[in-house]
């Protein structure tokens, strides 16, 4: 179920929170190639969720390596999945994959991500789930494309 009010309210703390995690790393000295490559990852009760990959332009991510870790024995399944912002601040939620392996076990998933709109920021949300839904949400900081 989608609740707008509640959808704009999360766009904008992923803008805000990217922007604090760009001021705070933009001091760093970084090379052109390492600034190709990106990561992010968030954690919350029961999953541990994290992302790389790779910029390949302002639309196109290649080399998105997705992992979910289910740190609980609590009968809930972990999932992982990645939020797109582009240049105007709108957002995508792409698809969930879920960690059905149990307690104490990671899944990988490989896939490379493309939006015509153009991918200004990318983040991670990880969560754990159970036959009502999620149970617990975490998401990571919005990571600004270089490309842009």
């Amino acid at each position: 179920m989608h609740h707008p009010a509640r959808n704009r309210a999360r766009n904008l703390v992923r803008l805000l929170t990217g922007a604090a995690a760009t001021l705070a790393v933009g001091a760093l000295a970084v090379s052109p190639a390492a600034a190709a490559g990106a990561s992010s990852s968030c954690e919350t009760t029961g999953a541990y969720g994290s992302a790389d990959w790779t910029w390949l332009n302002r639309s196109t991510l290649v080399h998105v390596k997705l992992t979910s870790v289910d740190t609980s024995d609590d009968a809930r399944v972990a999932g992982v999945q990645l939020y797109t912002l582009d240049h105007h601040g709108g957002s995508h939620d792409w698809h969930w994959r879920f960690n059905k392996r149990g307690a104490g076990k990671s899944q990988t998933w490989e896939t490379t991500l493309q939006d015509k709109r153009g991918i200004d920021r990318v983040g991670v949300e990880a969560a754990a789930f159970d036959d009502a839904g999620y149970r617990s949400l975490c998401g990571s900081a919005s990571v600004k494309n270089p490309r842009f």
